[in-house]
């Protein structure tokens, strides 16, 4: 007989709540968990989201740094995103993403050049580049992004192979100019995606061009974390618990935390990085599991940063600053909040965010807060000198497993590891940017697959006579 109950769906998130009645958890609350739960919603599910933070987001949470409300990581989504602008504006009274004018810019010898990274049409204006180097980017680049664009989607299911076996600095300095490879590749990948030139396939750094190409730039207008707390509407959000165990049986899934609290539900998904994954799947899994030593394999990069609260108003002439990589240091970019919405706004106080390079990451990832900024902030006041004087408070976030790499060859490499993924004999699944691209477009991809196959699992288990 069928079985007729109603479904309900349990996403992982932390609060003093216990919910008891829960059927599916969905384990983390990043956008990859979002995007899961939403899904599951749609069609009908009852979902209850915990997370390990005390901010939904992931890798994308906001936190309030005197009165303001930080983006601690990612901060800007591309109007090409569509996925991602489908799950945050769905329905009445969503906090609605907001156009922003995204102005770059990098510090050469103290100097701003204004340029918007993966924007073809700003690089072959930028004034960092010779003419003879952006010939070869209109004659060398181009032609492939306009190739291959439909198959550069950030599901990374079709990724070519020719482009994904070699690394965007390899191709860029040999059919462009190592200046070029330098500008173009190094200082956007060292930023925001933890990664260096010879770390990112070929394949990703036209993706990312794909989608930035003439894109208008997006900002949460209240910050990620209220606009993905709108994207879980219907759902019930638990954050500050993180799950150290999952138990599999005949009648579905338990969820435990360390302090003792459980869960139970007829399924799971778990949006987490590879190695919590693995942690929680390992008690189920064989020793010699592909899936096991796969999810172990997953390159990954440190990934912290760093905001500092500023008494009045910075310079908004520019949102994100680069550092040139021939200036050396610590910091590979920053960010000014109030460059970001409303620029021309009063303010009595404003915000910067640091990333480092990515050996500056890797070196500092477990350093106290004040080593962390020690040594950013040289590189911070020569970016934008006018902070001198006027830091009122600061604070470092780290982003647990950290982010994961392109490197060439990923997604040949992605798309095993989600075979091996949705061949695990339970009715669990997995979720997150790992089984894609390093990317929200694909965080959110991975999650509404991920709750389409889950509810395969448990339509054909309830199903059964």
């Amino acid at each position: 007989m069928r079985d007729a109950r109603r479904l309900s769906v349990y996403v992982v998130i932390a609060s003093p709540r216990i919910a008891m009645s829960a059927r599916v958890i969905v384990i983390g609350g990043g956008f990859a968990g979002v995007a899961a739960a939403a899904t599951l919603r749609a069609t009908g599910v009852d979902v209850v989201v915990l997370d390990a933070n005390a901010a939904i987001g992931g890798r994308a949470r906001s936190d309030t740094l005197g009165n303001i409300v930080v983006d601690t990581g990612a901060q800007l989504v591309a109007s090409s995103f569509a996925r991602t602008l489908a799950l945050l504006a769905a329905g009445d009274g969503a906090p609605r993403l907001v156009k922003t004018a995204g102005r770059d810019a990098l510090v050469i010898d103290g100097e701003r050049e204004p340029i918007q990274f993966g924007s073809m049409r700003s690089l072959l204006t930028f004034a960092g580049l010779s003419p003879l180097d952006k010939v070869r980017l209109g004659t060398q680049l181009l032609p492939l992004l306009a190739k291959h664009r439909d198959d550069l989607d950030a599901d990374a299911e079709r990724l070519p192979a020719e482009l994904d076996a070699q690394s965007a600095r390899s191709f860029v300095a040999a059919n462009i100019g190592e200046r070029a490879a330098d500008m173009l590749v190094e200082i956007a990948l060292n930023a925001f995606y933890a990664a260096r030139g010879d770390d990112a396939s070929l394949a990703f750094y036209l993706a990312l061009a794909r989608y930035g190409s003439d894109s208008d730039l997006l900002a949460a207008s209240r910050g990620w974390s209220a606009a993905l707390a709108f994207a879980l509407r219907g759902a019930t959000h638990t954050p500050s618990t993180r799950i150290a165990t999952i138990e599999v049986s005949a009648t579905g899934v338990r969820a435990a935390c360390g302090d003792g609290r459980t869960w139970s539900a007829d399924g799971a998904i778990i949006a987490t990085g590879p190695r919590a994954a693995r942690a929680l799947l390992a008690p189920h899994l064989a020793t010699d599991s592909e899936l096991s030593a796969w999810l172990a394999g997953i390159p990954m990069r440190a990934s912290w940063t760093a905001a500092l609260a500023i008494r009045g108003a910075l310079d908004h002439s520019a949102f994100g600053l680069f550092s040139d990589r021939d200036a050396g240091g610590a910091a590979s970019a920053i960010a000014v909040h109030g460059a970001k919405l409303e620029p021309d706004a009063p303010r009595d106080a404003d915000a910067v965010l640091a990333w480092g390079t990515p050996e500056i990451a890797e070196r500092l990832a477990l350093e106290p807060p004040e080593g962390v900024v020690a040594a950013l902030l040289p590189d911070v006041e020569r970016m934008l000198p006018d902070i001198r004087g006027r830091i009122t408070r600061a604070r470092v976030y780290r982003f647990d497993e950290g982010t994961p790499l392109p490197f060439p060859g990923f997604a040949a490499d992605r798309r095993r590891g989600r075979a091996l993924a949705s061949s695990i004999a339970m009715p669990v699944a997995l979720a997150g940017d790992y089984l894609t691209m390093p990317l929200i477009e694909g965080a959110v991809a991975s999650g509404e697959s991920a709750a389409r196959l889950l509810l395969d699992k448990l339509g054909a288990s309830s199903s059964a006579p």
